[in-house]
């Protein structure tokens, strides 16, 4: 599937969560992470589209902001929320480092994190 020449991967979908995964993200691990999602609360009454990457040994959990948040900073709780998160998700889910990326719709960066 691709949206705009933008590669969108593959896609599991679970209720509210659609999660794609590219190349170097397994169907396995991208069930994990959606049960993972879905099980600690992070699933609302929206609908909520996530694109798993892979690059030089680092995956992106790339996450669609909602317009209401988009000329908000990120304030340094919210930044710990996001590092705690990578942590776990790297422990429990990936074995391997992750960052969390802020997008538009397209799955294009937001620079709202000192990454």
């Amino acid at each position: 599937m691709s949206a705009c020449g933008v590669p969108m991967g593959n896609r599991i979908d679970s209720h509210n969560l659609s999660v794609y995964y590219l190349d170097g993200i397994t169907k396995e691990k991208a069930i994990a992470f959606a049960k993972y999602w879905r099980d600690n609360g992070f699933v609302g009454e929206n609908k909520q589209t996530i694109q798993l990457d892979s690059e030089n040994n680092v995956i992106f959990v790339k996450l669609i902001e909602r317009e209401v948040y988009s000329d908000e900073p990120i304030s340094i709780d919210e930044e710990v929320m996001l590092q705690d998160l990578e942590r776990t998700l790297k422990q429990e889910i990936f074995n391997k480092e992750v960052t969390i990326v802020i997008t538009d719709n397209t799955f294009q960066p937001i620079m709202k994190r000192n990454i």
